[in-house]
């Protein structure tokens, strides 16, 4: 079995189903974790070279869970500040005992050490605008839980689409499910690289888009990606692109709305609708633990 997991294109439909499954497993029944050592003799090094939340800490609560080592790996104190190579510091850390690094970073780095350190295993923490495979999974979760599938599912991604990783994860996980339509939304100058794309249709309307919806994924607009002259005036967005209650209720009335994280609330969406029974975000960040725990866990055995 491959030791690392790099990207959701590599995995099939059955592959994502039992990660799923397996994720379940270390929910207990009051919403808590389980709680086992059943890696004591694992140390895992969270490097993140990018600003982090939500993955960093659920990595870190996975891995403890798990009864595994944690290096919470400083980057601002390390050597990387000195001029040291990502490649150099991440094979030092081997040479420690280090077993597996997750890695966020701004470049496509993370391929290439997994050849230059056969020996560890990684796991793909945020590449760039590339991917985010485990914000993937954590999303296919989410729907599943309420869903039961993803089969059939009318799907609409809005937001910053271009600058997005969780995007293109995400559209690598439902292309192995028969989903019924897939609809990306967004200010056009966000979503060039969504105006002909081949898994779904670029509709700049939001209502137009959202009608009929069974799931809605907002994103943030991501200012550290973007141009100066890319930015666009706020006011405007919010008032095209903001998830709104009116805009809420042109979709399905049973539809979920989901958001990576962080929520630029009242920006991407409303107060209003952030606390309806119809956002799911909260329980996302749940499943980011119990998703983490099943990937850490399958990915340490291999």
């Amino acid at each position: 079995m491959n030791k690392n997991l790099l990207s959701l294109a590599q995995l099939s439909r059955k592959e994502i189903e039992d990660l799923i499954s397996f994720a379940e497993k270390f929910i207990n029944d009051d919403g808590t974790f389980k709680k086992e050592s059943l890696f004591p003799d694992k140390t895992i090094a969270n490097i993140f070279c990018e600003p982090s939340t939500r993955t960093k800490s659920s990595f870190e609560i996975a891995a403890k869970n798990l009864g595994c080592n944690v290096l919470d790996f400083d980057t601002e104190t390390s050597s990387l500040q000195k001029g040291e190579s990502i490649y150099d510091t991440v094979d030092a850390l081997s040479l420690m005992g280090v077993d597996m690094c997750v890695l966020r970073h701004s470049e496509s780095v993370i391929h290439e050490l997994t050849q230059y350190i056969p020996e560890m295993s990684f796991i793909n923490g945020g590449e760039g605008s590339i991917s985010h495979p485990t914000q993937g999974l954590v999303d296919l979760m989410t729907i599943t839980q309420h869903k039961e599938t993803i089969d059939d599912q009318n799907i609409v991604i809005v937001g910053d689409l271009d600058h997005s990783r969780v995007t293109a994860s995400f559209i690598e996980g439902i292309s192995n499910f028969d989903f019924k339509s897939l609809t990306f939304s967004g200010h056009p100058e966000m979503c060039k690289s969504f105006h002909n794309h081949p898994k779904g249709k670029y509709e700049p309307d939001l209502n137009i888009a959202i009608e009929g919806a069974d799931v809605i994924v907002a994103l943030r607009i991501q200012h550290e990606r973007l141009e100066a002259q890319d930015i666009v005036d706020i006011d405007q967005y919010k008032y095209e692109y903001q998830i709104n209650s009116e805009r809420l209720a042109m979709a399905h009335e049973d539809a979920i709305l989901m958001h990576p994280g962080p929520v630029n609330l009242d920006i991407e969406i409303s107060t209003m609708v952030y606390e309806s029974d119809q956002c799911v975000i909260r329980q996302q960040i749940t499943n980011g633990v119990a998703m983490r725990m099943a990937v850490l866990s399958q990915y340490l055995s291999g």
